[in-house]
């Protein structure tokens, strides 16, 4: 069962300011021409360094988009410290982590709710090292499966500059989202970062400021 939790601002007062945040970044989304033609498409979030929010405005704009009338699907790429499983409140499945290991079927890890149309993976609980799972075959052949089910595939990963995690995810996407924090973020990992994501020649949509006044 999927539950959803106080940081879902967009489902708990969409009438807010921050609601409204979300609807002008999902505008900002679909004005780029992602969601036409037949498929769904697959965006990547990543930051420079952790505690961004990235988890947060990914989980939040996945409901805007539940609230366009499209179907999401979110996907915890982010094995070394996920975190879509606490917004989600998610119970009953075992993970990203147990598909990529084999030990899974796509149909079996997607866990659903009362919010229609949306779709959480979770990323599980594993010992393998990250980058060798989402480098893995499987991985392309599950969000080829959810581009088949759903308009819009949104997938968390850890902090780009520490981690090669997002690099390694970036080719399977249709475009990246960078998260920094206002006041925060340095400049230097940004640029970094925005570096690394060229380098595998994804799509960068923009950044998303996080807290900003």
């Amino acid at each position: 069962m999927l539950r959803l939790n106080r940081s879902l601002i967009t489902d708990m007062n969409p009438s807010s300011h921050i609601s409204e945040s979300f609807r002008s970044l999902r505008t900002y989304i679909r004005q780029l021409g992602l969601l036409k033609g037949t498929g769904g498409q697959v965006l990547l979030f990543t930051s420079a360094e952790s505690g961004e929010g990235k988890t947060t405005i990914l989980a939040n704009l996945a409901v805007s988009f539940v609230q366009d009338g499209k179907k999401v699907a979110v996907v915890d790429g982010n094995l070394r410290k996920p975190g879509l499983h606490s917004i989600f409140d998610v119970e009953g499945s075992q993970g990203l982590a147990a598909y990529l290991s084999g030990y899974e079927e796509a149909k079996d890890i997607a866990v659903y709710g009362s919010l229609a149309n949306l779709a959480v993976i979770p990323a599980g609980i594993t010992h393998v090292s990250p980058p060798d799972l989402l480098g893995s075959e499987r991985m392309a052949g599950l969000l080829t499966e959810l581009k088949a089910s759903f308009d819009l595939i949104l997938l968390d990963s850890p902090q780009g500059v520490d981690y090669s995690d997002a690099r390694i995810l970036a080719p399977l996407s249709d475009g990246v989202v960078i998260v920094a924090r206002h006041g925060r973020t340095k400049r230097e990992a940004l640029r970094k970062l925005k570096g690394l994501m060229e380098q595998t020649g994804v799509r960068i949509l923009g950044i998303a400021m996080n807290q900003t006044r």
